[in-house]
């Protein structure tokens, strides 16, 4: 009989709430949609954004939100990292972007294209240049292996905000972070 009624206030509760309400309460891990000005910059952005779902999706989330993991959030932070020469290396230099399983260089410059330009958003600088298979082989010989991968992040955001005009936040791991 308890089981019976507990059922049927549910069944009640629900009925109370609107359809828009539920998706509101929903987070949203759908894709991002791939925007017009930045497909050219990729050979197959389908096949990039099907590359970050497989191989960085899983700790950075599909839409770049990381929160409450405890990893840099990227979606409009990572073009930041494009202002300098030494921090976008940087972000091919990482040890899950050099050591990827992507051995294809250009398809690896598609992917961190797609991380940039498309879940960086806002955050990327005006005249960027998308990244190219030539750079991608170049940088991911240097992958970095023996350094704190905290510390370096920490010293070239603070170069961005110095430099670049970056938001002070961007030294947190992820908005609302306390380092």
């Amino acid at each position: 009989m308890k089981l019976r009624a507990g059922l049927i206030a549910a069944a009640s509760l629900l009925g109370t709430l609107s359809l828009p309400a539920l998706r509101a309460a929903e987070p949203d891990n759908h894709s991002p949609d791939i925007p017009a000005a930045v497909r050219p910059m990729m050979a197959n952005p389908e096949l990039a954004q099907s590359d970050f779902i497989e191989q960085c999706a899983g700790c950075h989330g599909v839409r770049g939100t990381t929160v409450p993991a405890h990893l840099p959030e990227i979606k409009d932070r990572v073009g930041w990292f494009m202002c300098t020469p030494g921090s976008r290396a940087y972000l091919l230099r990482l040890p899950n972007v050099a050591h990827s399983r992507l051995t294809d260089n250009a398809q690896l410059a598609d992917l961190m294209n797609y991380v940039v330009f498309v879940l960086g958003g806002k955050s990327v600088p005006a005249g960027t240049k998308p990244f190219t298979g030539e750079e991608v082989a170049h940088e991911r010989k240097f992958a970095l292996t023996s350094v704190s991968l905290k510390a370096e992040r920490l010293r070239l955001a603070n170069e961005s905000i110095r430099k670049c005009r970056a938001p002070a936040s961007l030294r947190l791991q992820y908005p609302g972070s306390t380092q």
